[in-house]
């Protein structure tokens, strides 16, 4: 409101000026290139008093906010750089990590293959043991079968000679015999 009226002011006080200089004598007996540099002093005058302040303020309002936006790139600067140094350390770090890894990894395939190699080993020598067993037992069955067939062979061939060989009065002695020795049994307690 101020400036308005004091807009007013300078136009109401320019107006004898105007006039004047349109009748061509001056105004108050003083000549019109006077009124003219007197409208121009107070014409600008009066633009400096009203436009120094809202200048200032925005000028000031304006370096605020300047000098704001520099501290605010200096701290995005410095945390930028923050970060870049805390992404280096971590990289770092896990470069070292995967060299950790890679090794714990290569010691732990050791451990495993060693492991599965007496794994291996106890697995092969069980079945050895298991085969050694079971060829033991078969060498055992086929020479309880070769004795039994040896025995039958062995039997047939005594029987054949027997028969061959044997007479009727030796039948007969063998007869006598078998029976008075099952008698002798049967008497004497069933030895």
């Amino acid at each position: 409101m101020k400036r308005l009226v004091a807009v007013l002011t300078v136009c109401f006080l320019a107006l004898p000026a105007w006039a004047a200089e349109e009748a061509g004598e001056g105004f108050l007996g003083l000549s019109p290139l006077f009124w003219k540099i007197a409208n121009f002093i107070l014409f600008f005058g009066l633009l400096f008093y009203l436009l120094v302040r809202p200048l200032s303020k925005f000028f000031h309002t304006r370096r605020a906010q300047i000098d704001a936006q520099m501290k605010e790139s200096v701290h995005q600067r410095q945390e930028a750089e923050r970060l870049r140094t805390e992404m280096e350390q971590r990289l770092t770090a896990l470069s070292g990590e995967i060299a950790s890894l890679r090794e714990r990894m290569r010691r732990d395939g050791e451990r495993e293959r060693a492991a599965l190699e007496r794994q291996g080993d106890a697995e092969a020598a069980r079945l050895v043991a298991q085969i050694d067993q079971e060829a033991s037992r078969r060498v055992e069955e086929v020479r309880r079968e070769l004795a039994a067939d040896a025995a039958e062979v062995a039997a047939q061939l005594a029987i054949e000679l027997l028969q061959r060989e044997l007479t009727p009065e030796d039948r007969d002695r063998i007869f006598r015999t078998t029976l008075e020795r099952l008698g002798a049994r049967s008497i004497g307690g069933g030895r």
